[in-house]
């Protein structure tokens, strides 16, 4: 076995739900991986996290976390308005680098941020880890395999109860649009991601965009403010293989949540169903085929996880990270490129400014 790659996770708090959810789980489930170094905003916090969650070091400064000896790879799992400068800070570490979706605050920064990494040939990924998950990877084949035929339309509906009128303090800038992390680039971002993975790129798109909730209680501050994001996203569209497509993403939804992907062809129908977004997992998949009178459950075979035993009941969170960081092992130790890079990034973060600027300006944008 090639030698384990020590992780040093900035972002790493015993505060950090995500991180501690996620990313600290999903390494200990790998033998691939040893979490050595944990970074947060100060040394008592880093301290604290570093023991609970056996890592060797705790940073309060990321260059000192990525420069030293002992860590082998970085990753970036904070807010977004922060992954500019940690990327800039520890790219010249010269070490690989997992970043979490989105890449940047805007394209601009998303194309400088792969700039210094393809400068410096470091391996990198960014944390599109739906694209991992095995119901993604299996749909895709599918479709690519011709279960349906000639793919005629596709249909996305995503409704989530958050970032419409309410958050709390720690959600405040999911509703500013300068920050970057909202319910276009997050829920649209990685939604659209897995959507153009398994069925192709758009050729050419429309939009509609609207804002139902102007203004955000933040309930546990008991503080009320204005919104600059939009909790109503509508696509319609044609996609490479010709397919006519919409997507339609929603917050502030208070019932029948979840997430529904239909994909129909000439010859079959796929249905993936899930109670969030699509990044986080839990996907049930129906299917029909030419011979088969009606949809039925699509089993997904064993050769589309290659994680632990222990992760395949996992419900997904930890069970997709670990899926991505076990081929962003492969990608550092054998140089492919299996796992989505700082480039992909790019690529989304250019199709949701088309999606802006379609809605923006009533114009039909092409590729």
């Amino acid at each position: 076995m090639s030698k384990k790659i020590r992780t040093g996770i900035i972002g790493a708090s015993v505060n950090n739900g995500w991180a501690s959810g996620t990313h600290i789980p999903a390494i200990e489930h790998l033998d691939e991986f040893d979490l050595t170094a944990v970074g947060t905003s100060n040394m008592a916090s880093a301290k604290k996290s570093a023991e609970a969650f056996h890592a060797d070091y705790g940073f309060d400064n990321m260059e000192d976390l990525a420069q030293h000896q002992d860590v082998d790879m970085v990753v970036v799992s904070i807010n977004v308005k922060e992954h500019y400068n940690a990327v800039q800070t520890i790219a010249p570490a010269g070490k690989p680098i997992y970043c979490e979706w989105p890449l940047g605050s805007n394209t601009g920064e998303a194309l400088e941020m792969q700039k210094w990494v393809a400068d410096r040939q470091l391996p990198n990924a960014i944390g599109l880890q739906a694209r991992q998950a095995p119901a993604i990877q299996y749909v895709k084949d599918l479709v690519a395999e011709g279960y349906v035929g000639k793919v005629l339309s596709a249909n996305l509906k995503i409704s989530i109860d958050g970032m419409g009128g309410v958050g709390d303090k720690s959600t405040a800038y999911l509703f500013d649009r300068k920050i970057g992390g909202n319910l276009l680039t997050i829920v649209g971002g990685h939604n659209l991601d897995a959507f153009t993975y398994m069925l192709g790129d758009f050729t050419e798109l429309s939009a509609v965009t609207a804002q139902q909730f102007p203004e955000v209680e933040l309930v546990d501050i008991q503080k009320v403010i204005k919104k600059t994001t939009d909790d109503q996203i509508l696509i319609t569209g044609k996609l490479t293989s010709g397919a006519a497509a919409s997507v339609h993403i929603q917050g502030g939804v208070k019932h029948q949540t979840g997430l529904t992907l239909e994909i129909f062809g000439d010859k079959g129908t796929i249905v993936l169903s899930a109670p969030a977004s699509i990044q986080f997992g839990s996907h049930q998949l129906r299917g029909a085929g030419t011979n088969d009178q009606q949809l039925g459950e699509l089993t997904i075979p064993d050769s589309y996880y290659w994680v632990p035993d222990s992760l395949k009941d996992d419900p997904g969170f930890v069970l997709n990270m670990a899926q991505a960081y076990r081929k962003f092992a492969q990608d550092i130790h054998e140089g492919t490129s299996l796992t989505p890079t700082f480039a992909d990034a790019v690529k989304l973060h250019q199709l949701l400014d088309a999606v802006e600027k379609a809605a923006r300006t009533g114009e039909r944008q092409y590729f």
